[in-house]
């Protein structure tokens, strides 16, 4: 499959005749602590919360009259979804989505609230798939892609144009892959109009089969799907995507989903952006690859694509919280006491001269394992971060007869 720059070119035409182009706004938080510019382009912010719309709409918007009547399908587990739904309504196109069984509840109700029919089928994208087969058998309907088109990969380059506008050039450009349209054309668009920028894809590692593949030259299949991005949840490398992005893509990452909670987190409190894991996972690669060699990035000019931020809000708490524990501002610790009058106070006062603070504090006495003179402590602390946390728990070892960090998470983290 080869797309002709043309194809980008008309796409860019149609979609800036619909849409506004999206914000590409410099943090000056994440540039001074990565001393880079780094640039943030905000597809969070599009009608329907993701890029995806762009695709849907030069697909749609290309159908011959003959097919519109048809009606179109889609597969998804949320944001094709809706792109789809919301270019259908625009033009008066009945829309049918097939969806996995666990999509978030948000999701689903946005994609109905744009005219959409949903179909929920199968526990992930690939078994919605394979239900997909079955209902083209019955169905005639124009099926919408998520990424393996032509039309879609082009309408996806257009973020590409809206760039050449907004910035004078790019050293490196960092998006998400799920089947990799995205890349595809964003990537293609870059490396024409921006020759000399590097473009880096990542997936997260839970579902990372594309990567792998880049990665080893060849395709990988994948192994399982395990991952809170349900933007990039896909489990088997499409070859002819994988084709595309071989001759794009300049590196591929793979990011656990820890390290892109701690870039949401960041992207929530330092740049005041709701996301979801799909665009938050631009930062956690960029991050990843600054922790190898901070060096290359040094006053350079750097893309983050935040894709999407149509984020569940039932995970949001949790997501912060393992942001929290990743980034070490929030540790659990277990220490034995003497079991006597003033020993718990001795504790709190400890993490209180610390300039620590308790959350939360478990008291045990009768535990079986205990010795009659002794009680435990579990408690969880909020920290100002790692060398805090290191410093408060190197305190408490002085102090008590036992005392046991855990972080919970990948004890790596920079």
């Amino acid at each position: 499959m080869k797309i002709d720059s043309k194809e980008f070119e008309k796409a860019y035409k149609l979609i800036s005749s619909l849409l506004p182009a999206t914000p590409l706004i410099k943090n000056d938080w994440l540039s001074r602590k990565y001393e880079a510019n780094v640039f943030l382009k905000l597809e969070s912010l599009q009608p329907v919360g993701s890029f995806k719309l762009r695709g849907a709409a030069n697909k749609i918007y290309n159908l011959s009259d003959e097919e519109k009547k048809k009606g179109v399908v889609a597969v998804s587990a949320g944001n094709h979804a809706q792109g789809v739904a919301w270019a259908a309504q625009k033009l008066g196109v009945e829309a049918t989505i097939i969806m996995p069984k666990p999509s978030p509840i948000i999701k689903i109700l946005n994609t109905e609230s744009l005219g959409a029919k949903v179909i929920l089928e199968g526990d992930n994208v690939d078994e919605s798939f394979q239900f997909l087969k079955h209902y083209l058998e019955e169905n005639d309907k124009v099926l919408v892609h998520p990424f393996h088109d032509p039309l879609v990969i082009a309408g996806q380059g257009t973020i590409g144009h809206e760039l050449k506008n907004q910035i004078d050039n790019i050293d490196y450009l960092f998006g998400a892959i799920g089947g990799g349209g995205l890349m595809a054309g964003v990537g293609q668009t870059t490396r024409e109009l921006f020759p000399n920028a590097k473009i880096i894809g990542t997936q997260a590692s839970g579902a990372s089969s594309m990567a792998k593949s880049l990665q080893q030259g060849k395709l990988v299949p994948g192994e399982s799907v395990a991952t809170f991005a349900d933007g990039i949840k896909v489990k088997e490398p499409n070859k002819e995507m994988y084709g595309l992005l071989d001759d794009i893509i300049d590196e591929a990452v793979h990011i656990p989903d820890d390290q892109t909670a701690l870039a949401l987190l960041e992207l929530m409190e330092q740049a005041r952006i709701v996301t979801e894991g799909a665009g938050a996972i631009a930062l956690a690669a960029f991050n990843e690859l600054y922790n190898r060699n901070p060096r290359q990035f040094k006053n350079k000019n750097i893309v983050l694509i935040i894709c999407g931020g149509n984020i569940d809000i039932n995970l949001v708490d949790r997501i912060i919280e393992k942001g929290l524990l990743e980034s070490h501002r929030r540790i659990k610790i277990d220490l034995l006491l003497d079991d006597r009058p003033g020993s718990l106070y001795e504790f709190t006062r400890l993490v209180k001269d610390m300039g620590g603070n308790i959350l939360q504090v478990t008291h045990e006495r009768n535990a079986p394992y205990l010795e009659l003179q002794e009680s435990i402590v579990e408690a969880v602390l909020e920290t100002k971060g790692r060398e805090h946390a290191e410093l408060i728990l190197e305190e408490i070892s002085k102090h008590f007869k036992t005392a046991q960090r855990s972080f919970l998470f990948n004890k790596s983290t920079k």
